[in-house]
């Protein structure tokens, strides 16, 4: 008797036309992986809608074509084929697969996807996908491709991308989501074993009995759980998995076993809010949009949107995504559309908050609108934006952002925008803003260390922090000597942040260390509206004598 992947489908056309090399008609082979002489007759092939019963022997090692019973003869002389009545038809985008014994025990299952291809032309049809290695048959989309043969495919004989290709490592848990307040979806980075796991592979603190567990999809890589009782609002929990093995037989991933989730609450207006916004990016830069979660709810974006406000409609509305996306109390979520252009732009940028989706509404250079839409089609939050909100101490606008000040401000208050600081990057996707509204400390400059001593010392610098109540200031730094005289320049009309630091090596302009003795942090701030403050602080730059 064949066992579970004894038997395994290796190659799959279901796009003939154009007519490349092969046959014009669908057909999938199979391949007996086994040492086992196995009889055929009454297996089941089927998509779930149409179901061919197949027959005849089958040899270790062998290859078998299966195919329409009219379409035989052209197969014959590629290798061995079995004619049946009842082909189902295979989608050119993708089917579900399943090939099942005499006593429906399932054997083999591929979900393919024209995806799988990985190549625009040959997606287009006449072209087979291919099983890379059969060693590892619950490869999914990364263990097929599209044939690589002059004919368009292998029939009957080894894969034209044949390669050994083996999955060692162990499934992932990448999330878990609340399907409702007593169900929680589970998902996985590769196909599972068939055999469901057992209530006591999954355990979530705080404490929450797990009552019943099962598959949800054709795929085996997302179970549901059902719970005794139901989830409790703003409560984080965390899912532990164990013993959950994949198709192959390997054992979950010790560092990938968890998953942190909540219940998602309804968001009312304001709870999330546009808190960041680039809309004239450098030439090869991409636009951003990050919002904030001003509350203590855990909110899913699923069905929510970005788009245009004009004339208090939602225009030109781009969905964030159909999938459970949950953003917890007091973070950050950043939309655009290139995460890497995003990552090496701007320093500050932070990888796990930044979100791709396909498409970001237009947003012009000079002014503009952006607004959140609920699933239902609310607006939960909008800006206007002008460039005019820049500080007017920037020569260049391109690729400098608009932060928002304060998160409990208005969100069109001319005065709760500026532009993100130099000292910053010009950007803060996914980090707080540089402009965020700090608690005021007693000295709005102070030097730490007072005391220091340059290179060999610990510390061997020294930091000039400053924690204003506003960004937008302007700061010039300077270090002097005790007749006054400027030994360096540490900033020169830097445009500030609410908090932040400058850094002195005890170098002199000239790159020499500059000599032990005492000096002057000379910082003066001011912004637009002409006030201006300076700031004297005292330095010491130490020396260890023999």
């Amino acid at each position: 008797p064949a066992d579970y992947k004894d038997v395994i489908i290796t190659e799959i056309f279901a796009d003939p036309s154009p007519v490349i090399g092969l046959p014009e008609a669908e057909f999938i082979e199979l391949y007996n992986r086994s040492n086992k002489i196995i009889n055929l007759t009454g297996w089941k092939f089927t998509d779930g809608s149409s179901t061919a019963i197949l027959s005849g022997m089958f040899q270790p090692g062998e290859y078998r074509i299966i195919t329409a019973t009219a379409s035989v003869p052209d197969f014959v002389p590629f290798g061995s084929t079995l004619g049946v009545a009842n082909f189902p038809t295979l989608n050119n985008s993708g089917d579900n697969l399943e090939l099942r014994r005499k006593d429906n025990l399932l054997i083999d299952k591929v979900s393919y996807a024209d995806t799988w291809y990985r190549d625009e032309d040959k997606k287009q049809g006449g072209y087979t996908l291919e099983l890379i290695d059969p060693g590892n048959p619950c490869g999914e989309g990364n263990n097929w491709i599209a044939s690589e043969a002059e004919e368009g495919g292998t029939p009957g004989s080894e894969n034209s991308v044949f390669e050994s290709k083996p999955d060692l490592t162990g499934p992932k848990l990448i999330k878990a989501v609340p399907l409702s307040a007593n169900t929680l979806r589970v998902q996985f980075d590769e196909k599972l074993l068939a055999e469901i796991p057992d209530v006591s592979s999954f355990t979530i603190t705080p404490a929450t009995n797990i009552v019943s567990v099962e598959f949800t999809g054709e795929s085996l890589t997302t179970i549901k759980l059902t719970l005794d009782v139901d989830l409790v609002t703003r409560t984080q929990y965390t899912l532990a998995a164990k013993g959950i093995f994949d198709c192959n037989g390997n054992e979950i991933q010790a560092d990938y076993s968890t998953a942190i989730f909540a219940l998602p609450e309804p968001a009312a207006e304001r709870d999330l809010i546009v808190n960041e916004i680039l809309f004239n990016p450098r030439p090869a830069g991409n636009d951003f949009v990050e919002i904030y979660n001003n509350s203590d709810k855990y909110i899913s974006l699923k069905n929510w949107s970005v788009s245009n406000y004009i004339n208090n409609q939602a225009v030109n509305t781009k969905k964030i995504s159909t999938e459970d996306v949950v953003i917890a109390p007091l973070t950050f979520l950043v939309f655009t559309e290139d995460i890497n252009v995003l990552l090496n732009d701007y320093v500050k940028a932070v990888e796990k908050n930044i979100f791709v989706i396909d498409d970001l509404p237009s947003f012009n250079d000079d002014e503009g609108t952006v607004a959140l839409i609920n699933s239902d089609g609310n607006v939960i939050d909008f800006f206007l934006y002008t460039e005019d909100y820049h500080s007017v101490f920037l020569k260049d606008k391109e690729g400098v952002s608009l932060e928002r000040i304060s998160a409990n401000a208005e969100t069109n208050e001319a005065s709760n925008w500026k532009s993100a600081s130099s000292v910053s990057g010009f950007a803060t996707p996914g980090y707080i803003n540089s402009n965020a509204r700090g608690e005021m400390l007693a000295d709005k400059v102070n030097v730490e260390p007072e005391i220091f001593e340059p290179v060999t010392g610990q510390p061997a610098f020294t930091q000039i922090h400053y924690n204003f109540d506003a960004g937008g200031y302007v700061a010039n730094v300077k270090i002097l000597d005790s007749q006054g005289r400027q030994i360096k320049q540490l900033a020169n009309n830097e445009v500030l942040g609410t908090s932040g630091f400058f850094r002195w090596d005890g170098d002199t302009t000239d790159g020499t260390k500059a000599r032990t003795g005492y000096y002057t942090v000379w910082m003066e701030v001011f912004n637009s509206t002409g006030n201006v403050e300076t700031f004297r602080k005292r330095v010491i730059v130490a020396s260890k004598f023999q």
